[in-house]
């Protein structure tokens, strides 16, 4: 099918953080078996150890040529935008013109308190740092002056390889659609099923008209807890800890997940596609000694039936 592109996500490790050489043969094998990108969890604050997602970004970079990569989603409120802009430009030179951004306003208000936001703020915080990161990455010279961030004569070098960073948004509230009407370059929902994603991104490209500015309704991708078994009921009972820290119930999260037989999955992927979705994130919800083989998996009986 074309156009259709798959990756993988990883991050909120329900099992255990895994060591970092197998986090480095996760992304050899993604890349080896022809996922498109790499998308990392981002959070500052958590119940399970995680990792400094740069600092995995930058690791990868170094063991994987071609495979993309970006946060699935940045907390950007929580940070500083210009250090965000020269982090971000940095991995995007050091990996060859391999990063996407995805930035949200964070869905876990410990990680805003922890970095002394008020989690009133973080929408008028993200436009703001979405506008600089544009700024920093494309200008040199660049002085801003809004509410929540001052300065004068920045200039990031080098710049992003080929250009600012396509910046994808996070969500699925109205506010966060009329947010990538105006700013995005995608959009980037999670825990949906193919109807909503239908309905909202007809309610994205109805925002976008209202202000005048074409979305494209190709650059829009979901993110899915993934885990491919020929045993169903087993495959749900090792995904069932991923569901712990979700806002949504259980039973209409089996809705929102890829879970069974590969042909049961491709369905779902092909009801996504069937709504207008061409892009997707896998994320693989098991233990980290089964992640190798869901990724084969993928690889042998996902990809062929759309790539």
């Amino acid at each position: 099918m074309s156009g259709i592109k798959i990756g993988i996500g990883f991050g909120q490790w329900q099992y255990g953080l895994p060591a970092p050489e197998q986090l480095c043969q996760y992304a050899e094998a993604a890349e080896a078996v022809g996922l498109d990108s790499i998308w990392l969890s981002d959070h500052i604050v958590t119940r399970n150890p995680t990792l400094d997602i740069t600092c995995l970004f930058a690791m990868i970079a170094a063991r994987t040529k071609r495979v993309k990569m970006g946060p699935s989603v940045l907390t950007l409120p929580a940070r500083h935008p210009v250090h965000v802009a020269k982090t971000y430009a940095s991995l995007d030179y050091l990996s060859g013109g391999r990063m996407i951004m995805a930035v949200g306003s964070g869905s876990d208000p410990r990680d805003l308190a922890a970095s002394g936001i008020a989690a009133t703020e973080r929408g008028k915080r993200l436009d703001e740092g979405i506008e600089i990161l544009r700024k920093l990455w494309s200008e040199s010279h660049v002085s801003y002056h809004g509410r929540f961030y001052q300065f004068d004569d920045v200039t990031i070098e080098p710049k992003p390889a080929d250009g600012p960073l396509d910046i994808w948004i996070g969500g699925k509230s109205d506010a966060i659609l009329k947010r990538v009407a105006r700013l995005g370059d995608g959009w980037f929902p999670a825990l949906t099923t193919p109807a909503e994603f239908k309905h909202d991104m007809a309610k994205l490209l109805g925002f976008g008209e209202e202000i005048g500015r074409k979305v494209s309704p190709r650059e829009a991708g979901v993110l899915l807890l993934t885990h491919v078994t020929d045993d169903a009921e087993a495959g749900w009972r090792t995904i069932a800890p991923f569901f712990r820290a979700l806002p949504i119930p259980p039973e209409q999260l089996r809705a929102r997940c890829l879970v069974g037989p590969a042909e049961e999955c491709n369905q779902k992927i092909a009801e996504f596609i069937e709504a207008g979705c061409t892009k997707f994130v896998l994320r693989p919800s098991c233990p980290p000694d089964q992640v190798l083989e869901q990724i084969e998996l993928y690889g042998s009986r996902i990809l062929p039936q759309f790539i």
